[in-house]
């Protein structure tokens, strides 16, 4: 019987004892012990248990369903996962419908027994609960630091200081503090975020981020740490660092962001423009079109029931039509509006589910694999440059030699730059901090019922909605 291993390990559990190396040395021993052959070590390092969306578990599910596994065996059962309905799913759906029994060595059980499936689900239970408890303790945590007035850390430092772990606090970075207060100082004088941006750039100012642009700026600007305040959530509390900018700075450039959004708001939003919540947003997954309102039969007396419908299906509109073809399903509005209210809602709910989302949309974009790609070539220019300069301290070149040499590299190393800076800004459109404060609010937004204001949040909030048949899938504008 072909055995299948699973190893996985969080960043938090790499510091309890459960490294990757050590569950595949504990495993790879058992499964000699019992004279099983190993197929293949699926591994998950730096993935969280809380869902199922990790790629060595994927590929060990294609080839389960593909039957080239019998047996899975993981070091104990919250590396499989921590939530109950995952687990009992993976069992029972995955393994158990393709003949693929489960052992855990920890809890010295295995599904080829009634009394280890109804272990299995008991344990499930208390790896979900122990996953909501940690939840919990991080949260009241966090809490508890945004209280006594210290920074909740991570690694998005705010732009104007630096975290000193050695004294658990924020310190100025004089360097960046110098160009916040610029940037304020240009703003509330009338100059535009675009011209701002293109005087930044002349001086060469950069923050710990990248260069400066107008989303970054917009951002720094609300950002109330600058005044001496730590945010929890939805609220601020008072800090135990120095404030970079004064109060009164503050609050006059917040009045102008918020009267010039107000008017840009009502400069775009064009009464008719769009009448439904999702219009413009919808595309097909099968063909590439849009989607648009179409009201369906009426029946009796009845009001007709408003469908969202692929153009290339509806063929309303013939320049639309994508594909003749298509058959994508056809969304009644309602319950296609619900379910995307229903994930904006989610994203208040948890706080941790925005940052998850940036990460699923990340997956979907090459533009990470890019930056790295450019990054590389960067450093691999820098080492060429590098033994030139050398060789040239050596006697080895003359100016001009090494200058014929080094120029060109030069000006290709300054494209590159310019290359990944345009890759870096094109992913910061929406932060965290104020995607937030878009999602705590949806409720009351939806409550007060201003169709222009629903529209406007959700157009902030999200780039485009793919539809295939019943599956839909969100792009965040956070990425």
């Amino acid at each position: 019987m072909k055995v299948a291993l699973y190893p996985r390990v969080s960043s938090v559990e790499q510091a309890e004892g459960y490294s990757i190396g050590e569950q595949i040395e504990r495993l790879t021993k058992y499964c000699e012990a019992m004279g099983w052959e190993i197929y293949k070590i699926y591994t998950d390092p730096g993935y969280s248990g809380g869902n199922l969306d990790r790629p060595g578990l994927q590929k060990m599910l294609k080839d389960i369903r593909a039957g080239k596994v019998g047996k899975v065996v993981v070091y104990k059962l919250d590396r499989l996962s921590r939530s109950q309905k995952d687990t009992m799913m993976l069992i029972e759906d995955e393994f158990l419908s393709n003949g693929v029994d489960f052992v855990s060595i920890s809890e010295n059980f295995d599904t080829t027994t009634p009394y280890g499936r109804a272990m299995i689900g008991l344990l499930a239970v208390f790896a979900q609960l122990e996953r909501e408890n940690i939840k919990e303790r991080t949260m009241i945590g966090k809490e508890a630091r945004a209280k006594d007035g210290k920074w909740h850390g991570g690694s998005t430092v705010p732009v104007g200081y630096d975290y000193n772990q050695a004294t658990d606090e924020l310190t100025i970075n004089e360097y960046e503090a110098m160009q916040v207060n610029e940037l304020y100082d240009l703003y509330i004088a009338g100059t535009p975020l675009r011209t701002i941006e293109r005087v930044f750039m002349d001086k060469g100012y950069r923050h710990k981020y990248g260069p400066w642009d107008p989303n970054t700026m917009r951002r720094v600007m609300r950002n109330k740490t600058n005044i001496g305040y730590i945010r929890h959530r939805s609220k601020w509390y008072k800090g135990d660092h120095m404030p970079i900018v004064a109060v009164e700075k503050y609050k006059h450039a917040l009045r102008l962001l918020n009267d010039r959004a107000e008017k840009f708001r009502q400069a775009c939003i064009k009464p008719g423009a769009q009448t439904t919540y999702l219009g413009g947003l919808l595309y097909c997954k099968h063909c590439g079109g849009k989607y648009a309102k179409q009201a369906g039969r009426k029946w009796k007396n009845n009001t007709p029931p408003i469908y969202y419908t692929c153009y290339s299906r509806s063929k309303k509109v013939p320049a639309m039509v994508k594909d003749p073809s298509c058959r994508n399903k056809n969304w009644r509005m309602e319950e296609l509006n619900a379910i995307v209210f229903e994930e904006i809602r989610k994203l208040a709910m948890d706080p941790d589910a925005i940052s998850s989302a940036r990460e699923e949309n990340l997956k979907t974009t090459d533009t990470p694999d890019k930056i790295a790609i450019i990054e590389n070539e960067i450093a691999k220019l820098d080492v060429q440059i590098s033994r030139f300069m050398d060789l040239y301290g050596a006697g080895g070149f003359t100016v001009e030699q090494v200058s014929s040499k080094v120029d060109p590299l030069n000006a290709q190393r300054k494209a590159l730059e310019n290359e990944m800076e345009a890759l870096t800004a094109a992913t910061s459109e929406l932060s965290d901090e104020e995607a937030k404060e878009l999602v705590q609010s949806f409720d009351d937004v939806l409550a007060r019922g201003d169709f222009d204001e629903i529209r406007l949040v959700i157009d902030t909030l999200i780039s485009r909605i793919e539809l295939d048949e019943d599956k839909v899938q969100i792009f965040w504008n956070f990425y």
